[in-house]
């Protein structure tokens, strides 16, 4: 389990306050029962709390217990308490109350805040000897916990104090009432809204990290603990460093051998890229379920070897309740050189913004009709600056070479609006009617997925193209097959749009595209605007 404190459970299965039988400890000291369902009285200092109050905050400034036992194990998220001798001891102002669980770093434990009258998770780290690496390693930690206590961001799991008893260094940590998202992982992998909503908060959370010259060194789903069901909390800063002394020690290898970027198994010098491609593998396994790559044998050197040689392994077919454009990014952020990958957190932010699943109104027949009326007019227009000049008989029998090279340079039209459109992601006529294309989504559809719907709904000008060419090779009745064909597959695309209950041509279906109306972008998560494709490119 992860170092700091998480409780294991089931997607489905309900908050803590709002099961029967719990305790609430005042912030006086006095332990007494509260309803769920109504407000009591504390018999000590008569402060009045509700049961409404507590739900969803216990871990910031409230304490909660549950008075039955054996209810506590079953369905309250919280796991049971393992016996420890050390329950009971002080830390501080830190009372132990019982063992949460054993870490890389040290045991966590939950522990009475007796200052504040909340519970809080206290890792007690490990002093194996009085080495000097040792003691070098102990000063480390304290210090990076330090600087995590001073990042203060919705998605980190808070670090209240620091300190010493004795031989052995401690910290209090929030504590977190939720699953990790390995613990999700054990019931197959997440839905795509929420790899999205949980992959842009934590990416905040290591952007914010940066600016306090951290690397967190061992993103993994372990470490990412979930507080309710929209809100993700990074922890485990046990391996983070700072990244303007990354390079300290060049030949060490930390981290997680399934997580690890190829830089760190070489034990190189190490940036936000790395923390990037342990990301990537994360969000690949809360996509998928399964990890990228199949790891071939069990020694270290084989993991590490896989790392910087394996290619990824994505489903096929790609599943349909995954955008496409999902590949580009898990590709980017799991390539094996750093340089290949984001190059900042705002680059990244701005990827999985894009991708965020979105409900966006329909467009109307008669809209998308016009729109498509105007594309094709305009195409059209286009296309007989081509032609026009020799529309004379004579000047065809004259140059008939020149028939071809204009009925070809005529094919530049559609592969012009194509490539435009591919780029821009909109034509002229959705724009004008406050159009745009979107994956079922509603996410950008990738560029090649543009660029042949775009083919698909200029087939009249495609079709008159091809006829040219025919016909300058003397294959007219050809060509005339081919325009026919054409007309027909023009008619049922139009039928499919006017009888299809959700006003979809045949081309939507066959890319897997929808025109909906544009509509302004929403907020990012951490407060910046969603800088997004249509939007940008509407301007």
């Amino acid at each position: 389990m992860s170092d700091e404190a998480s409780f294991s459970d089931s997607a489905d299965q309900p908050e803590p306050a709002e099961t029967a039988g719990m305790n609430y400890r005042c912030v006086c000291g006095q332990v007494f029962p509260v309803d769920p369902d109504g407000i009591a009285v504390c018999p000590v200092c008569e402060r009045k709390v509700s049961a409404d109050a507590l739900r969803g905050s216990m871990a910031d400034t409230m304490a909660a217990s549950f008075a039955d036992e054996d209810h506590a194990s079953g369905t309250h998220p919280e796991r049971r308490l393992e016996a420890d001798d050390r329950v009971d001891e002080v830390y501080g102002h830190y009372r132990i109350i019982g063992k949460l669980g054993q870490g890389g770093m040290g045991a966590v434990y939950q522990a009475l805040d007796e200052s504040l009258q909340r519970y809080v998770a206290l890792k007690l780290i490990h002093a194996t000897g009085k080495s000097a690496a040792d003691t070098k390693h102990i000063k480390r930690l304290q210090q990076e916990a330090i600087a995590q206590a001073r990042v203060n961001h919705p998605n980190v799991v808070h670090i209240y104090f620091v300190g010493r008893e004795g031989d052995t260094p401690f910290f209090a940590m929030e504590m977190v009432h939720g699953p990790t998202v390995a613990d999700r992982l054990e019931h197959g992998p997440l839905s795509f809204d929420e790899v999205i909503t949980f992959g842009e908060q934590v990416v905040d959370a290591l952007r914010h990290c940066a600016r306090f010259d951290i690397l967190h060194g061992d993103i993994k789903p372990s470490n990412i603990l979930l507080a309710g069901s929209h809100t993700a909390k990074l922890s485990d800063f046990g391996l983070a460093q700072r990244m303007s002394q990354a390079e300290d020690d060049p030949l060490l290898v930390a981290g997680t051998p399934n997580y690890l970027s190829p830089e760190a198994a070489e034990g190189g010098n190490l940036d936000i890229r790395s923390d990037m491609y342990s990301l990537g593998i994360t969000l690949f396994e809360m996509t998928f379920g399964r990890l990228p790559y199949s790891f071939s044998g069990s020694s270290l050197l084989d993991y590490l070897k896989t790392h910087r040689t394996a290619e990824i392994q994505f489903p096929d077919p790609w599943p349909e309740s995954v955008p496409e454009g999902w590949r580009d990014v898990l590709e980017k952020l799991l390539a094996k050189a750093p340089e290949d990958r984001y190059q900042s957190y705002d680059e990244l932010v701005a990827a999985l913004q894009r991708l965020r699943p979105q409900s966006l109104p329909k467009a109307g027949r008669v809209q998308r009709g016009l729109a498509w009326l105007v594309d094709l007019g305009l195409a059209h227009a286009a296309q007989q600056f081509f032609y026009v000049p020799l529309a004379a008989a004579s000047l065809w029998r004259d140059y008939p070479l020149a028939h071809l090279v204009v009925a070809v340079a005529g094919g530049c039209v559609p592969a012009a609006a194509a490539l435009l459109q591919a780029r821009r992601g909109t034509t002229p006529g959705k724009h004008l009617f406050q159009l745009r294309i979107a994956d079922r989504h509603g996410t950008r559809p990738r560029q090649s997925t543009l660029a042949l719907r775009t083919v698909a709904q200029l087939l009249p000008i495609c079709a008159t193209t091809v006829h040219h060419v025919f016909s300058a090779l003397l294959l007219g009745p050809l060509g005339g097959l081919i325009c026919f064909v054409a007309g027909l597959a023009v008619i049922v695309d139009i039928g499919f749009a006017l009888l299809d209950r959700k006003g979809r041509s045949l081309h939507d279906l066959i890319f897997g595209t929808q025109v909906v109306l544009r509509t302004v972008e929403r907020a990012s998560p951490g407060g910046n605007p969603d800088a997004s494709w249509y939007s940008e490119r509407a301007k």
